[in-house]
């Protein structure tokens, strides 16, 4: 990835986590990698070299969101099948609970899903942070294509 790259991608970032008021580790942005068909995290540092997600999993909403092509919030998590691996690269290890994700497109195709949890109890996700959550999805998938 290129300097330029890099930067755009930090400032989503950042623009991330100041919309949904988040912090670091609630923040996943994962990319889809077409040759071996599974979601690569681009986004947190810690989950980059942690494994994949088959596109075909059932058990991964990433990969549910990114067959679907439709954005999912849930503010009852605990309830909702997913795959939990992950979590255990986090400093935080209390369950999530609370949860949006949307897929990410460049030309009409998914390329990627962005993920913003919250292990809150108090902490409900809103149809307004999910619109913001779609438009900075829309935002990644101009900017960049499977080659981040």
């Amino acid at each position: 990835m290129e300097k330029e790259e890099k930067e755009v991608i930090n400032g989503v970032i950042r623009l991330i986590m100041n919309k949904c008021n988040i912090a670091e580790e609630d923040l996943a942005i994962l990319i889809y990698d077409p040759g071996e068909k599974v979601l690569k995290f681009l986004y947190p540092p810690n989950l980059v070299d942690a494994g994949t997600i088959p596109v075909n999993s059932p058990d991964s909403l990433a990969a549910r969101v990114f067959n679907s092509g439709k954005s999912f919030l849930s503010n009852n998590f605990q309830d909702v099948r997913h795959l939990s691996f992950f979590t255990k690269f986090t400093r935080d290890k209390r369950p999530l609970l609370k949860l949006m994700a949307v897929p990410i497109f460049k030309g009409g195709k998914p390329i990627g899903v962005i993920e913003v949890s919250s292990r809150e109890p108090s902490r409900n996700f809103t149809e307004e942070e999910l619109l913001s959550l779609e438009q900075i999805g829309e935002l990644i998938g101009e900017k960049f294509g499977v080659d981040i």
